[in-house]
């Protein structure tokens, strides 16, 4: 019975894991990628950030629209965005990781 326990447990965690997006930080300040905090919004889309990156990745114009409407349209949602996230292609996660690195992020590291 504990070996199940334990089985279903590490499954849960590695699948709830999986399920969320990741942090971006930058100038000492750090909020994963689909975050409804007045300061993420302020970070990734009132300065234009978020635009810019998702310009420089090669994901395809749909995905780019949603992952920005979700992120700083009319219809932000944090459930959305990890949704979109994990339909990715492991190759399309990278793209969209490597794009916040060339604009100045750093991906899952928050300074203390």
């Amino acid at each position: 019975m504990k070996y199940s326990i334990g089985v279903v447990l590490t499954m849960t965690l590695l699948t709830a894991a999986c399920a969320s997006t990741f942090l971006v930080s930058k100038d000492g300040k750090g909020y994963y990628l689909g975050s409804e905090s007045s300061a993420a919004y302020k970070m990734f889309c009132e300065s234009g950030d978020l635009k810019k990156i998702l310009a420089g990745t090669q994901l395809p114009s749909e995905m780019k629209a949603e992952l920005f409407q979700y992120n700083c349209g009319g219809i932000r949602s944090k459930e959305k965005v990890r949704q979109l996230y994990t339909s990715m292609t492991p190759l399309q996660r990278k793209d969209l990781r490597s794009a916040f690195k060339k604009n100045g992020y750093d991906i899952n590291y928050l300074p203390c």
